[in-house]
């Protein structure tokens, strides 16, 4: 098939859907959307035949993990902090009942994900938030009851099954402080370093490690990365305040998540430190993440409709952005980081001096560059407000570049809008894969690379096949310009019913954007080593 026969039977394919669409509901749309299924299958056909996936298959390596704490809250309705606690239980995980099978969730990249039990897998159910057990960091029998063994026996079986549902691994919540029970007959460094041996031991990948409580007149023993720490477990991910290896931006409202997030990467990119070389844990906000070289603390879940008590979810409200129904964006922005490794602080980061700002938050910068790039430059018509913009330039030498929605609160009410900025961003050689994140108006990409007469290729993140965009773009010199239009189509071309996320693709240009294999990410690969 040519080129020109392929981008016809592309512009037919849309026509199609967008028939299809007009006369949803019909018996002629029944028939219409048939015909567009059996033409989809050809297409793919075809595609697949000349172009292959430009996402690896490998799972990516980067310490991004789903957290259980939301869903936690979900299956009590948010009674209290106590009963989220109590929803940490065996059944949540495996059971098949209302509201689990949690180890059921993000087929499409759980193998790509660490699952991390979040408050309160190792002390009594119904002990309280303040449960003076918590911190053993031994899964407790009653909520536990298939696992027996020794405390390290018990946490090796339940990563072996989590594994078996297809996780990377499992990854805990850790309380920063030991029990609070009788003096142990330990010191502080030999507690923690055995906990960590368990979970070395158990294929435990990630230790989110949080507050602790503490018992006036009993030593705290907080919780440090020592060189003893770090050698008993080489490959556990620490994420710990200002230690370990990651840095994370914590927990926000949902209504201000977006700038306040930013306003925290920022915050933490400008604060000069040669020895800090921490990744950034953005959590929920995945496409922010992918803009800014970050790792994911995914804390969105599939549980739609009312919680237990017949209310609605009251934290990720249906009414503002309805993250529930954005789960692409999560498959999107993970399997960008298998083309893509996140980077450790210590780049050439600018954060802009210009600040947006949305209803009930702080000003938060517009625009952040990291990896050596420019700030993007962003144009909007007639003078509106742009989204957020964000870049970044990842070791391998991909581009990652995310438009940012806002919520301006018309009426004083929460509510999201998509400025479409035409953004133009200078990226020097573009000899990598680059992903595009967001609404634009248009993006252009500057280059040094020399563009005529190659094929331009996109691909939903979400999806397999690529599709030719050639005849769709415009190429002046090193200048690349993607229509805003062509990035919602294809950026959305996988997207499943029902699901209402950004669009997010990955584009290449035939001949200079060879896709590198990149080494396994691995705890400790860009830090000092600890201090004694």
């Amino acid at each position: 098939m040519t080129l020109n026969e392929r981008q016809r039977q592309d512009r037919a394919l849309l026509m199609y859907v967008q028939y299809a669409d007009a006369l949803h509901g019909s018996v002629h749309a029944l028939v219409t959307r048939t015909f567009v299924a059996l033409a989809v299958l050809s297409l793919t056909f075809v595609a697949m035949a000349g172009d292959s996936n430009l996402v690896p298959d490998t799972p990516n390596t980067a310490p991004d993990y789903f957290c259980t704490w939301n869903v936690q809250g979900f299956a009590c309705s948010y009674s209290n902090a106590s009963d989220q606690a109590d929803m940490m239980v065996e059944a949540s995980l495996f059971g098949t009942g209302p509201n689990q099978n949690w180890v059921g969730f993000y087929p499409e990249v759980r193998a790509d994900l660490t699952f991390l039990l979040d408050d309160a897998f190792d002390f009594p159910l119904r002990g309280g938030h303040n449960d003076p057990h918590r911190g053993s960091i031994e899964l407790d029998s009653g909520r536990f009851p298939s696992y027996k063994g020794t405390p390290a026996e018990r946490l090796a079986l339940l990563s072996k099954d989590v594994k078996a549902k297809g996780w990377r691994d499992l990854g805990l919540w850790i309380c920063n402080s030991r029990p609070n029970v009788d003096e142990l007959p330990i010191d502080s460094d030999t507690y923690w370093c055995e906990r960590l041996k368990w979970s070395q031991d158990a294929g435990i990948g990630n230790w989110k490690v949080d507050w602790g409580i503490g018992v006036p007149g009993k030593p705290l023993w907080k919780f440090r990365v020592t060189t003893k720490a770090r050698a008993v477990a080489p490959d556990v991910w620490i994420e710990c305040g200002t230690q370990g290896d990651i840095y994370r931006t914590y927990d926000v409202n949902i209504s201000v998540s977006i700038p306040e997030t930013i306003r925290r990467i920022a915050l933490f990119l400008s604060k000069p430190d040669p020895n800090d070389r921490r990744l950034i844990n953005c959590e929920d906000e995945v496409y922010i993440g992918a803009g800014t070289g970050s790792t994911y603390g995914v804390m969105r879940h599939p549980l739609a409709g009312n919680m237990p008590n017949g209310k609605p979810d009251g934290f990720f409200t249906a009414s503002f952005r309805d993250v529930k129904r954005r789960m692409d964006e999560v498959t999107r922005a993970v399997r960008w980081h298998r083309i893509a490794q996140p980077l450790p602080k210590g780049d050439a980061a600018i954060v802009d001096d210009v600040t947006l700002t949305d209803l009930k938050s702080k000003p938060a910068p517009a625009r952040i560059a990291r990896g050596g790039l420019a700030l993007p430059t962003v144009a909007m018509p007639d003078g509106k407000d742009p989204p957020y913009v964000l870049c970044c330039r990842y070791p391998g030498g991909e581009i990652a570049v995310a438009s940012i929605p806002r919520n301006p609160g018309a009426n004083g009410r929460p509510s999201l809008v998509f400025p479409l900025a035409d953004v133009s961003l200078d990226v020097g050689a573009l000899n990598r894969p680059a992903g595009i994140f967001g609404e634009y108006g248009s993006l252009t990409l500057v280059t040094t690379s020399v563009l005529a007469g190659k094929r331009i290729l996109a691909q939903d993140l979400a999806g397999k096949t690529p599709v030719d965009i050639t005849a769709e773009v415009q190429v002046d010199g090193g200048r690349l310009t993607i229509p805003g239009p062509v990035i919602h189509r294809v950026g959305l071309m996988a997207a499943k019913a029902g699901d209402i996320s950004d669009p997010g693709l990955v584009l290449a240009v035939e001949g200079l954007n060879a896709f590198v294999p990149k080494k396994p990410m691995r705890p400790g690969m860009y830090m000092a080593p600890p201090k004694p």
